[in-house]
C-alpha cells in the first residue's frame, strides 16, 4: 500500500513537537507546520475506509474521535502555562498522499482554519438530547385541554358514521396542540441552554421518540452552569420529557472547513457577503459588518426564526474570515522590509492607532494570495 498521512485535526501553536500520543494502527502522532498552526497527522497507507465492514469503520472512528478528545486535554503551549489545545477537528478518513499536500491543504484553507480556531478557543461541544412520551403527553392534553373535551363530549352524541368528520377534527386538533407544546419546550430548553454558550445547532433527530437534538458550543470553564441548568431542565420536565447531554466533545458541529475554496474565494465570498469593494478600511469593514449584524439579529426577525440565525452565523463568519485576512497582512507588513511591494499595507505608523482603523485593504486575487505566503 502507498504510504500517507492522516489528518486528525488542526491546533494553533505548540511549544513542543512530541504530543505523546498515539492514533490510527497505533501510530504516532505528529505536527505539520504552516505560519502559526499545526495540522496532527499520524503515518497512514492511502485506503479507502468504504470498504471496510461496520466494526472495523467504527473502531476507526473511535479512534479518530479519541484522539482529538485526548488533544483538548493534553497541555498545550509551555508545559507550566496551564493552557490546553484547542482543536480545530478534521472529517474522519483525510489522508493526504504526503506531508508536502498536507503543507497545501493547510495554506489553502489557513484563513478558514485561523477563523475556526478563534470561534473555538476555550470552548467545547456538549450534545443535548431530548425525548419525550407521546402518548402519555397527548393522554395529558386530552385530560386538561377545555377545546378537546368539547370535541370528545360531542362526538359522544353521534354514531359512527355522523361522527367521522368529528372524529377526524379532533386527532387534527390533538396533534396541533401536541406540536404547540412541542415547540414551545423547545424555544424554553434553547433560551435557558443559550445563555451560557455562545452558539448551538440542530442536529437529526433520531426516532420518533426525540424531538431535539442540540449541539450548544460552550466555555470549558462554564461547564458546571451548563449542568445546573440541565438539572433545572430535568426538574421542570420532569415526568414529561426525559434529557441526556454528552460532553465536553471535540467543536465539530461548529466547525465547517471547506477545502475546496483556496482563501482568494472564501475572502471574496466574505467581502461580498458584507457588501464591500474591493479595497476597503477596517472602519468600513466593521461598518459593513454591524449594519448586517443589526439587521438580521435573531431579536430583529422573529418571523423566521431559523432563517434568521443561519444568514447571522454566514454574516459572523464572513466577518472573522476578513479579520483574520487584515491580521495576516498586518503580520506580513512587520516581516517586510519593503511595505510599499505587494497588496495594500498597514500604515508605516502603527503607533498611531486612528491610523490603523483607516488602514486600506486590498480583497484582488493578486494581492490575497500574496498576502498569504509561508513566511
Amino acid at each position: 500500500m502507498v504510504e500517507g498521512t492522516y489528518i486528525y485535526c488542526l491546533i494553533g501553536k505548540a511549544e513542543k513537537t512530541d504530543l505523546g500520543l498515539n492514533g490510527l494502527n497505533g501510530a504516532t502522532l505528529g505536527l505539520i507546520p504552516y505560519k502559526d498552526i499545526n495540522a496532527v497527522v499520524s503515518e497512514m497507507p492511502v485506503i479507502n475506509f468504504d470498504r471496510f465492514d461496520k466494526e472495523i469503520l467504527d473502531h476507526y472512528v473511535a479512534i479518530h474521535q479519541q484522539v482529538n478528545e485526548e488533544l483538548m486535554s493534553a497541555k498545550g503551549g509551555s508545559a507550566s502555562d496551564g493552557k490546553y489545545y484547542d482543536v480545530v477537528p478534521m472529517a474522519f478518513g483525510i489522508i493526504a498522499p504526503n506531508i508536502v499536500e498536507v503543507s497545501r491543504i493547510m495554506e489553502r484553507a489557513y484563513l478558514q482554519f485561523k477563523a475556526a480556531l478563534k470561534k473555538i478557543k476555550g470552548k467545547a461541544e456538549f450534545v443535548v438530547q431530548v425525548w419525550w412520551d407521546q402518548k402519555k403527553l397527548l393522554s395529558d392534553l386530552v385530560r386538561t385541554t377545555p377545546e378537546i373535551q368539547e370535541l370528545k363530549e360531542e362526538l359522544l352524541t353521534k354514531d359512527k358514521i355522523l361522527g367521522l368528520p368529528l372524529k377526524l377534527k379532533l386527532g387534527k386538533l390533538i396533534q396541533q396542540k401536541a406540536e404547540v407544546w412541542r415547540e414551545a419546550c423547545l424555544k424554553d430548553i434553547q433560551a435557558t441552554l443559550s445563555s451560557c454558550s455562545h452558539d448551538f445547532t440542530l442536529n437529526k433527530l433520531m426516532g420518533e421518540e426525540m424531538i431535539a437534538n442540540f449541539s450548544f458550543l460552550v466555555e470549558k470553564t462554564r461547564e458546571s452552569e451548563l449542568d445546573r441548568k440541565m438539572q433545572e431542565l430535568g426538574r421542570k420536565y420532569e415526568g414529561r420529557l426525559r434529557f441526556k447531554y454528552i460532553g465536553p466533545m471535540p467543536p465539530y458541529s461548529f466547525v465547517n472547513i471547506n477545502l475546496s475554496l483556496g482563501n482568494f474565494e472564501l475572502v471574496n465570498e466574505a467581502r461580498e457577503l458584507l457588501g464591500l469593494s474591493e479595497v476597503a478600511s477596517w472602519d468600513e469593514i466593521k461598518k459593513a459588518y454591524y449594519i448586517l449584524a443589526h439587521q438580521y439579529h435573531p431579536d430583529k426577525q422573529q418571523n423566521d426564526l431559523r432563517k434568521t440565525q443561519g444568514q447571522m452565523k454566514r454574516i459572523t463568519q464572513a466577518y472573522s474570515i476578513l479579520e483574520n485576512y487584515c491580521q495576516s497582512c498586518d503580520e506580513l507588513i512587520g516581516k517586510n522590509e519593503n511595505p510599499a511591494e505587494g497588496p495594500l499595507r498597514p500604515c508605516e505608523d502603527e503607533a498611531s492607532e486612528a491610523r490603523q482603523r483607516r488602514q486600506i485593504y486590498s480583497f484582488k486575487e493578486k494581492d490575497v494570495k500574496n498576502s498569504l505566503i509561508i513566511k
